[in-house]
């Protein structure tokens, strides 16, 4: 390419290209909160989205809404609790897609049960939920990633970094999540495909709402206490969780593997 070839393509790219133009990203988890955000944000810069979750009519929202802004979308109804309809989601894309070129893993599930409260039956279900269904789906998307040398971004918490009390299943499969990133990294690595992990805090989205409704009476000021923990004297947008998954699943970190990264206005460095 001479010269002038090579300005003239970068100043058109730069111009017009986004950063997932051509590629197609499944996004489990999109119908609300950090998942949602993350939908919005991969389709901002041009990709092909697969919007997965168990509300149809929420999920249909966040299709509409991109589809009106001109992105490109559409929505797969599945609980990721089953495994056929882990297995069904990869299946979508590519009858959709043709292709799969990044998982984004951010569903999750919590239940504030130690481990002498949680009944059995309770652990096995959060486990299936957050930890297995990666697990699943993960596995049934490598053959395609290894075509395209994609990448996988999966959602952890704070809690999988350094536990928590009175959450015995979801602090388990949040560690779970860290460790089997890793994993994953190392033995994919030489197909190309990249493994990250974001550990968020708190982050605003519905659960954290409704448990701040909860508080009875006290809302405002378990508010100002759960800001005031935080070094940046405020709890997270789920905008900025989106970003940090946005940027390891872009070629913007296309040396980083591996990585399990907290999104956490600093919380667990006083936690």
């Amino acid at each position: 390419m001479s010269l002038h070839s090579y300005l003239v393509f970068y100043a058109r790219k730069g111009k017009d290209m986004k950063r997932f133009d051509g590629k197609v990203v499944i996004v489990v988890g999109a119908t609300s909160g950090m998942g949602e955000a993350s939908a919005y944000r991969f389709a901002e810069e041009g990709a092909k989205v697969l919007v997965v979750g168990r509300r149809e009519d929420k999920g249909q929202k966040v299709v509409d809404k991109i589809n009106e802004k001109g992105g490109i979308a559409s929505f797969m109804k599945a609980d990721i609790s089953k495994q056929d309809d882990c297995r069904k989601i990869i299946d979508c894309a590519i009858e959709r897609y043709k292709r799969i070129d990044i998982v984004a893993n951010i569903a999750g599930y919590h239940i504030s049960k130690g481990i002498e409260d949680i009944k059995v039956e309770e652990w096995d279900y959060l486990i299936e939920t957050n930890l297995k269904s990666f697990f699943l789906i993960c596995k049934y998307a490598i053959p395609s990633l290894k075509k395209t040398k994609g990448n996988i971004v999966n959602m952890s918490s704070m809690v999988g970094l350094i536990g928590q009390s009175n959450a015995c299943a979801y602090a388990a499969s949040k560690g779970g999540i860290i460790a089997m990133s890793k994993n994953m990294a190392l033995d994919l690595a030489k197909y190309g495909i990249r493994v990250n992990v974001i550990c968020p805090g708190w982050i605003r989205s519905e659960l954290v709402e409704d448990w701040f409704h909860q508080q009875e009476g006290k809302e405002q000021d378990q508010r100002d206490y759960i800001n005031s923990i935080h070094p940046l004297g405020r709890i997270g947008e789920a905008s900025e969780a989106a970003a940090a998954i946005v940027f390891l699943a872009s070629e913007d970190a296309s040396f980083i593997t591996g990585v399990a990264l907290p999104v956490e206005g600093a919380l667990t460095l006083g936690y």
